[in-house]
């Protein structure tokens, strides 16, 4: 049995974390976010969402070195595919998560 790809962005898709979602879900993936805070459970939660992740897309121009760190840390640990951009609207999230679906597919 094939199981769904798993996508996790990290930071700097907040705007666009709906759309994201919705996109996943046409195209047989799924998306989950986080938006890089760290305070409270913010890390626990960040931990748990590269665990379940096939492939983790780091956000780097708006998130803390710390996510930064622990988001690299979690995906080496877990085997996630890392792929880091410095920002990712709307246009380049639809573009990435067409190529891991293809990719995936293929």
């Amino acid at each position: 049995m094939n199981t769904r790809l798993r996508v996790a962005f990290v930071g700097g898709v907040e705007c666009v974390d709906r759309q994201l979602i919705a996109l996943g879900d046409e195209l047989g993936v799924d998306v989950e976010v986080h938006h890089g805070h760290m305070k409270g459970v913010g890390k626990d939660r960040l931990v748990a969402l590269i665990a379940r992740a096939h492939v983790l897309v780091l956000v780097t121009g708006v998130n803390s070195h710390g996510a930064v760190g622990v988001a690299k840390r979690e995906a080496a640990k877990s085997g996630a595919e890392i792929r880091i951009l410095k920002f990712c609207g709307s246009s380049k999230a639809r573009a990435l998560l067409s190529e891991l679906a293809h990719a995936r597919a293929a």
